[in-house]
């Protein structure tokens, strides 16, 4: 028969949905934001500060300063800070894994700066904070700008020697002064590397380990006859294969394209829609190497190359670690560009 030996009732706990931690190793600060029920159809958040020589410490110490127990097995995001990354996240994070009640659908986020601001509501968010960085990170998901990722997947990815972990990444705005989506940080051996990517770079990412999300659009200008036109491209479909000789790799990628924006028109025309496929292929061949460049230089293998190379080329990986293998590689990245679709115009 069922029993009800893992009944929590909520008049003894106090939900929290979103949680940050700073610091290091033995000096952590932990921020609870936890729900406040000030009638029965009126939810508010408020955020309760912590500190304490472990994570689980900081929330025993943050339990001491409000009503109700502090509840973070449904919590929906735990955000970083730089610093909070610079150690093992799996050991820093032991308690996340060994906890039975933790929502493994809850993810990992980094940010830029101090904690403190990330964990304020704003008038400009529009919505609880809890449900604005749970809407955010899933439309970034949708447009291909972080990969669809949670705190077990980022376990498997941690404990993979042929694979480096990728977070998003999350800065406050210049011109609103909330929190936005600006690309992912860059883990190699389990540690933050210092390296993060912007929004562009992270989305080619996403296409280079083939795992983008429902939509992928690049925007370029294009110039004919003196002027430039802007010219925006999603991308429909694609295959990549990669080919790994001693210690190089040459990976080709042919995608194809729906024109979304292109003023100068004339894709009716072969001609100007070969011209406009190949100048489509040598900026993304270009900017596909860049952010294999900048991959190798914070020796952070996102991409999974290794995974191939250990399933098939033994002697390659056995060479160093793996980190230090992929960061000298010679590879070499080429995008064939097709359009298939051009709109009504044509």
């Amino acid at each position: 028969m069922a029993g009800c030996w893992d009944e929590r009732l909520y008049k003894d706990v106090t939900i929290v949905p979103v949680i940050g931690y700073d610091g290091e190793p033995g000096k952590w600060t932990g921020y609870f934001t936890h729900a406040v029920v000030a009638a029965p159809d009126s939810i508010s958040f408020t955020t309760v500060e912590g500190s304490g020589v472990s994570i689980e410490e900081t929330r025993l110490d943050a339990n001491r300063k409000v009503s109700e127990s502090l509840d973070p097995s449904q919590v929906l995001v735990v955000l970083l800070t730089t610093e909070a990354v610079k150690t093992n996240l799996m050991e820093t994070f032991d308690v996340a894994y060994r906890m039975p009640r933790t929502r493994l659908s809850s993810r990992f986020v980094v940010v830029e700066g101090d904690m403190a601001p990330y964990m304020e509501k704003t008038e400009i968010m529009g919505k609880m904070l809890p449900d604005y960085y749970d809407e955010n990170l899933k439309t970034a998901v949708f447009s291909s700008i972080i990969p669809e990722g949670d705190i077990q997947l980022a376990a498997r990815l941690l404990l993979d020697e042929a694979i480096d972990l990728q977070l998003p990444y999350l800065k406050m705005s210049d011109k609103t002064g909330a929190p936005e989506v600006a690309g992912v940080a860059l883990f190699s051996e389990k540690i933050f590397s210092g390296h993060t990517l912007d929004a562009k770079e992270s989305l080619i990412v996403q296409i280079l380990k083939k795992k983008p999300g429902k939509y992928a659009m690049f925007t370029y200008e294009w110039k004919k006859e003196s002027k430039a036109y802007p010219v925006t491209v999603t991308l429909i479909t694609y295959d990549k294969k990669w080919d790994i000789h001693e210690s190089k790799i040459n990976a080709r990628y042919k995608m194809k394209f729906n024109v979304n924006e292109f003023a100068y028109n004339h894709l009716d025309q072969e001609e100007a829609r070969k011209e406009l496929e190949d100048f489509l292929s040598k900026e993304l061949t270009k900017n596909f190497n860049e952010v294999v460049n900048k991959l190798q230089e914070a020796k952070s293998d996102v991409i999974g190359f290794g995974r191939t190379v250990r399933a098939f080329h033994p002697d390659l990986w056995k060479k160093a670690k793996w980190q230090d293998t992929f960061s000298e590689l010679d590879i070499n990245v080429k995008v064939e560009a097709e359009i298939t679709q051009t709109g009504i115009l044509n």
